[in-house]
C-alpha cells in the first residue's frame, strides 16, 4: 500500500481533515500529541515519531535511566524505541513500519499502539518530573522504581 493511501485513510478514521502529506512528510497533533510521519521510499518504510514532552530543566536523569531499561529488548516501548530530539530536546517514541506489511486496517492498529504507549509515557515523563523536582530539593534523586515504566519492568537477561 501507498504512503499516502495508509495516511488519507488513517485521517479519515479519526477525523483529521487538516492532513497534509508535504515530500513523504506529515505532522499531526493527536490527542494534544505532536506525531511526525517520514516516508521513506528507498525502503518503502514509514518512521512515526511521537513526541512525549520535554524533561524539566535538568532533572531528567530518572527519565533517562527508565527510558534506558524500557528500550532494553524492546520491553517497555510496545517495539518502539525512546529517545531525544538532539535539536528540540524533546522525547520522543518512534518506530519505522514497512509499508509492504500494511493495509489501512493493521496500519492503523500499529498507529495505535504506538501511540497508546508513547501517551503512557507522557504520563511516566509528568510522573518522574514531579519526582525529580521533589528529591531535588530532598537532595535524593535516584533511579525510578522498575513499576513506573508502562509495562511494569524489563526483562533481565
Amino acid at each position: 500500500m501507498e504512503f499516502n493511501e495508509l495516511m488519507q485513510s488513517f485521517a479519515a478514521k479519526y477525523g483529521l481533515a487538516d492532513l497534509k502529506v508535504d515530500n513523504g512528510t506529515a505532522v499531526l497533533e493527536i490527542d494534544g500529541m505532536t506525531v511526525g510521519f517520514i516516508h521513506d521510499p528507498v525502503t518503502d518504510s514509514v518512521m512515526v515519531v511521537a513526541e512525549i514532552g520535554y524533561p524539566e530543566t535538568d532533572v531528567s536523569a530518572n527519565f533517562a535511566s527508565a527510558m534506558l531499561k524500557a528500550n532494553y529488548l524492546f520491553a517497555g516501548t510496545a517495539g518502539a524505541v525512546l529517545c531525544q530530539n538532539p535539536e528540540t530536546g524533546a522525547y520522543a517514541l518512534m518506530r519505522e513500519y514497512r509499508l509492504i506489511e500494511h493495509d489501512p486496517k493493521t496500519f492503523e492498529g500499529a498507529l495505535e499502539t504506538l501511540l497508546n504507549s508513547a501517551d503512557q509515557w507522557r504520563g511516566v515523563l509528568g510522573a518522574i518530573n514531579e519526582e525529580d523536582a521533589e528529591d531535588m530539593e530532598d537532595d535524593e534523586a535516584g533511579p525510578p522504581a522498575e513499576d513506573e515504566s508502562p509495562t511494569g519492568g524489563f526483562i533481565r537477561v
